[in-house]
């Protein structure tokens, strides 16, 4: 197995707690899926869930070596858990030309929070 690109990043939830209150619709629309918003109406603690995806989608394009731009955006992602509650991503458009350009074959990703911060980190591998 070889890495070929790793991506991190954190964020204090309050930064996304004070963006929510500003226009949560505006925000879940631009950073989440239809499958990821019908997933969100569901849950009780959103802005947790979408500190948790932020995070996850902005360590993906760390990993990809694009950031978010050129073509690359929040959506370009998607973010589910298998029966297990391991998360997994699907990658759309751009993101999969890239990820397949690079002969990667895997994506791993972790996520994890506490009270103050959401973190994930992105392994992208063949």
């Amino acid at each position: 197995m070889t890495i070929l690109g790793i991506g991190i990043d954190i964020i204090k939830i309050k930064r996304i707690k004070y963006i929510y209150k500003k226009n949560k619709n505006k925000f879940s629309k631009k950073i989440l899926t239809k499958k990821e918003i019908s997933e969100y109406k569901k849950k009780k603690d959103k802005i947790n869930y979408l500190a948790k995806k932020f995070t996850s989608k902005e360590a993906i394009s760390k990993a990809l070596g694009t950031g978010i731009n050129k073509g690359i955006n929040f959506k370009s992602f998607e973010i589910y858990h298998n029966k297990y509650g391991k998360p997994k991503i699907k990658l759309f458009n751009k993101a999969l030309s890239i990820f397949k350009k690079k002969k990667a074959t895997r994506i791993n990703i972790s996520i994890t929070d506490e009270k103050k911060y959401a973190q994930s980190i992105v392994i992208i591998s063949n």
